[in-house]
C-alpha cells in the first residue's frame, strides 16, 4: 500500500469511526460489493498540489450516517443528510492531506459538492485515482478516492 493510499485509509477510518460511529470493514462482503448507488460528494482542493476527494456511499447508509453524526436517533431532512456527508468528506480531506504533503503545507478547501442518486449510473469520474479506499459500513459501503492533478 502506497503512503498515499496509507494517509487516505487512516484517515478515511479515523472520520467514520469518531464522526460518524461507524465501524468501517476493509474486506468488503458480498452484501456490501452489490449495494446501490446512494449520493456522492466531491472536495476540491487547493495547495502545494491540487485536486479533489470523492466520496461515494452505497446501501442506504446515508441516513443513520447523519444520525450518528449528529447524535440523534432518528435520519435527518435529507438537506442535512447531504450537509452531514459533505461535512464528512472536508474531514477526511482535511486528514489525508496534511499526511500525504507534510504538516507545515496549507490547503484551501472548496465547498462540497453533494448529490444524490437519480436512478442513472454515475459516469466515472475523469483519470484515475492517486488513492482509493473501499469500506464495508453496515449493509452498505464508501469509496474514497483522492485525484491530484
Amino acid at each position: 500500500m502506497s503512503n498515499m493510499t496509507e494517509a487516505l485509509t487512516q484517515a478515511a477510518v479515523l472520520t467514520f469511526e469518531e464522526l460518524a460511529f461507524l465501524l468501517p470493514d476493509e474486506e468488503l462482503n458480498d452484501q456490501q460489493k452489490a449495494a446501490g448507488n446512494e449520493a456522492r460528494v466531491t472536495v476540491t482542493f487547493k495547495g502545494s498540489f491540487q485536486g479533489n476527494l470523492v466520496v461515494r456511499l452505497y446501501g442506504g447508509i446515508l441516513p443513520s450516517l447523519a444520525a450518528n453524526m449528529l447524535g440523534e436517533m432518528t435520519p435527518p431532512d435529507e438537506r442535512t443528510q447531504q450537509d452531514a456527508l459533505g461535512e464528512l468528506a472536508n474531514i477526511i480531506c482535511g486528514n489525508a492531506l496534511p499526511s500525504i504533503a507534510g504538516s507545515r503545507e496549507v490547503f484551501h478547501l472548496g465547498a462540497p459538492h453533494v448529490e444524490r442518486y437519480c436512478g442513472s449510473p454515475w459516469l466515472q469520474d475523469q483519470g484515475s485515482a492517486s488513492a482509493r479506499v473501499s469500506l464495508g459500513l453496515e449493509e452498505g459501503r464508501a469509496e474514497v478516492d483522492l485525484f491530484i492533478h
